[in-house]
């Protein structure tokens, strides 16, 4: 905040000195500092064979690709009737698997002295995807939720970089009951979250409540140097068994975060 301009004005030989504060209140308003990342969407880990398919998959039902026996628990709807009256029996109609690179980017709020740096590397990440011609719905969770349903163009990240400017790390309760409902009612096939700390419960909401996902990275800031415990180590572990990519970063390589996680 700049409360004023300080004036002070002197004769040659410093005999008469005269001051006076000018009054001009202005607010500064900074922007995170970011830094360059090379963005490439996330992938589908368990296509490539190196482990099993975490979440459930989301059915494009408008694109039939072949028939099956029937089997108990198949839905009515995907049943093939026709075949069905020529050989009098149950067939099931097969349909594309879909995955879509639709991303959701989730950070939380919570209390951190590692706050700024998440709040840079949010920054950073989404300035990357946009400028890589790609799109991301972002929610920051805090004492407020703050949704950004598309961040595409400049326009929108400049939105974006107003909010993170100002926002203050004010979570006052556990993540994980603070994210429930929109966890639920998120649509998409790939969820980005960026903490300080990832916990059990935050893991077993996301695998509880978001029902649509093949692909969960999840990205824990640290400082340079900063050892893991181990409950958090603990914690990641048991994240990573159940499909999750989890990766701790530091500034160091912020820049490096999305092309060093694919070569995990």
């Amino acid at each position: 905040m700049l409360e004023g301009i300080h004036l002070e004005v002197a004769d040659f030989f410093g005999w008469v000195k005269k001051t006076v504060l000018l009054p001009v209140q202005q607010t500064i308003l900074v922007y995170p500092n970011t830094v360059d990342i090379v963005y490439r969407p996330m992938e589908s880990r368990y296509d490539q064979g190196t482990m099993a398919a975490p979440f459930t998959l989301v059915k494009d039902t408008t694109m039939t690709s072949g028939l099956r026996d029937y089997q108990p628990g198949d839905r009515v709807s995907w049943i093939h009737w026709k075949s069905y009256a020529r050989t009098q029996t149950l067939r099931t109609k097969e349909f594309e698997d879909r995955q879509s690179q639709e991303l959701f980017l989730l950070d939380d709020r919570r209390n951190s002295e590692k706050f700024e740096l998440q709040v840079e590397l949010v920054a950073s990440i989404l300035q990357s995807i946009v400028r890589a011609n790609s799109s991301v719905a972002y929610l920051s969770v805090g004492r407020n939720r703050n949704h950004f349903p598309l961040v595409q163009t400049e326009e929108h990240l400049q939105r974006v970089m107003y909010h993170l400017a100002k926002v203050q790390d004010d979570l006052d309760k556990p993540v994980d009951q603070a994210i429930g409902r929109e966890l639920q009612q998120m649509n998409t096939s790939s969820l980005l979250y960026v903490t300080s700390q990832l916990s059990m419960d935050m893991v077993q909401s996301i695998r509880k409540n978001a029902k649509n996902l093949s692909n969960c990275m999840c990205l824990v800031v640290a400082t340079k140097g900063e050892n893991l415990l181990a409950e958090e180590e603990k914690v990641h572990q048991y994240a990573r068994s159940k499909g999750f990519v989890v990766k701790r970063v530091s500034p160091e390589n912020f820049a490096t975060v999305f092309t060093e996680v694919s070569r995990q």
